[in-house]
């Protein structure tokens, strides 16, 4: 992880100065102030180069007496897209000096968290790359900051999301269902109880939709239980998760073509990002109570995998009529949730899944598709988007869709109509929430994974943001 060092700490006289104007540049130039004077003559003694450079919104490297200065513009507030072209020109250098002009207006919290993003990799598999590949920036400065109050909360989230695309990124032959568990165990050290359930322990609860789904796959599965409490007096539980983890989805039965196939190992990053959010709550101990389930298999075709026309029996007791095994996200989160509301009584819940083609087909993974029934959590569930830089855009729950659902055989059919999969799918979960339960539902299909095809960790931003504004409410 980079290090951020502000104006009330040692700064690096010698190190490159980068320096970040808006669309208004020259004015910008004109108000940098007394202190950056030498910037101001820089300007005015190279402004027939730089002039041009910067009209094209193009980055100018100039070295003045020894010194390097970097001078970029931006034009808009995508945190994202700025953190990208700032850390592509200063990657290669050990230490760098952020100056960013007022007019700029960017905070510098969402500023540190989109160059961590950008400066992120994943090459642990690389054995030939060379030390010259890797970047080289460790620190960089904000000589007009001083450290925020919350910078805490930065930290502890960069260090979420970097987790989250982790586990993204693995390969589904090394992070299996149990390999997801057992790392998951490992952060108790923050106060959070982790409880790990076999298959025994789903069957004995009669979760027979997780248990269908997971049989086709010689790797074991788990039904994993988070569990933060800073308020053991209060017995209720501010927020319930439900993250789909699926390590790797060949389709099953229904196999999926082999284009599709490529990047299934990503369908566990609804529970990576419930995992992540989670992490980033212990660590800045909140006075918060949360509580997560994680439904984790595999789903694959074998002899005694589940079947187009099967009947199964859920949880909740209804059962559900198979169409299609490549839909098999909607059947985890259906006994998951139904066994958080059961058995911890949470009466506010969020799910997190890739659930839908159907989401990523609408929104190229510029949006998540939210969906639910509480208007007042649905509100929260959007500020915290927008707090975070992270889309959402609400579907409605339809009663003409959620038609489709109807079975002949059974008291649900697991799938109707291929169209409309994203209001689809989460009809077919609202059977499973209980009368009295606030509930929205997040599919992330298409952004928990970047332009290259890495794992994004979408959602582990939103998620924080929703957990801190309901820590607001309860004050």
């Amino acid at each position: 992880m980079i290090e951020f060092a502000f104006r009330d700490e040692k700064m690096e006289e010698n190190c490159p100065k980068v320096v970040v104007l808006s669309e208004h540049w020259q004015k910008d130039i004109e108000r940098l102030g007394k202190e950056y004077k030498k910037i101001q003559d820089i300007w005015s003694k190279n402004e027939e180069i730089l002039t041009p450079i910067l009209n094209r919104k193009q980055a100018a490297q100039i070295l003045v007496d020894g010194e390097i200065f970097i001078v970029l513009v931006i034009k808009d507030k995508n945190y994202k897209r700025i953190g990208q072209k700032i850390y592509d020109k200063i990657a290669d250098f050990q230490k760098v000096s952020l100056i960013i002009a007022p007019q700029c207006k960017l905070e510098v919290e969402n500023l540190a968290l989109a160059l961590e993003y950008a400066a992120y990799s994943f090459d642990k598999y690389k054995t030939t790359k060379k030390s010259e590949e890797f970047a080289q920036l460790e620190t960089i400065f904000f000589p007009q900051f001083e450290q925020s109050q919350n910078w805490k909360k930065v930290v502890a989230l960069t260090n979420g999301v970097r987790y989250a695309r982790d586990l993204g990124n693995e390969p589904a032959n090394v992070l299996t269902p149990e390999v997801l568990a057992l790392d998951i165990k490992r952060l108790e050290y923050l106060d959070i109880r982790v409880d790990l359930f076999d298959m025994d322990f789903i069957k004995k609860n009669k979760m027979g939709l997780i248990e269908a789904v997971a049989k086709g796959s010689s790797n074991k599965s788990y039904l994993v239980v988070m569990q933060y409490v800073s308020n053991p007096k209060q017995k209720t539980w501010n927020l319930g998760l439900v993250g789909k983890g699926v390590t790797y989805d060949s389709g099953g039965i229904s196999l999926k073509l082999d284009n599709q196939q490529v990047g299934e190992k990503k369908d566990m990053c609804g529970a990576a990002a419930v995992i992540a959010a989670m992490k980033v709550a212990a660590l800045q101990k909140l006075p918060i109570n949360l509580i997560a389930v994680l439904p984790l298999i595999e789903n694959m075709p074998a002899g005694n995998a589940y079947k187009p026309d099967d009947i199964l029996t859920s949880m909740s007791s209804k059962t559900v009529e198979i169409i299609d095994t490549d839909a098999e996200g909607r059947l985890i989160l259906a006994d998951a949730l139904w066994f958080l509301q059961e058995k911890f009584g949470a009466k506010k819940i969020i799910d997190v899944a890739t659930l839908t083609g159907s989401t990523a087909y609408i929104f190229a993974g510029l949006y998540a598709a939210l969906l639910g029934n509480d208007e007042t959590l649905i509100k929260t569930v959007k500020k915290a988007a927008e707090i975070a830089n992270e889309k959402v855009w609400e579907l409605p729950i339809d009663e003409d869709i959620a038609r489709r659902l109807k079975s002949e055989v059974a008291d649900l059919k697991q799938l109707g109509k291929k169209e409309a999969d994203s209001t689809q799918a989460a009809c077919f979960l609202q059977n499973f929430i209980k009368e009295g339960t606030a509930w929205a539902h997040l599919d992330i299909a298409g952004c928990e994974a970047d332009e290259n095809g890495n794992a994004s960790g979408f959602g582990v931003a939103l998620l924080t943001e929703v957990i801190n504004l309901l820590m607001e409410k309860s004050k």
